[in-house]
């Protein structure tokens, strides 16, 4: 899979990201960790996905720049 950085909340070291997946209409979200039981057991997630927690701020980013 080759993957790009569309949009990050920092410059430099890992933070809040997106990554565009090439010849893909996808996105890789890297973001903090969610281990809130409760949120988690709301969500009732398979056991082959994931939840992280990303700035809103960023997603918008990631559509202005590379989706509109």
């Amino acid at each position: 899979m080759t993957i790009k950085r569309l949009a990050s909340e920092c410059d430099e070291g890992p933070c809040p990201t997106v990554w565009g997946i090439a010849e893909s209409e996808n996105v890789l979200v890297q973001g903090f960790k969610v281990d809130d039981e409760e949120a988690l057991a709301t969500m009732r997630l398979p056991d082959n996905e994931t939840v992280v927690r990303v700035p809103m701020s960023l997603l918008l980013r990631v559509a202005r720049e590379h989706f509109a």
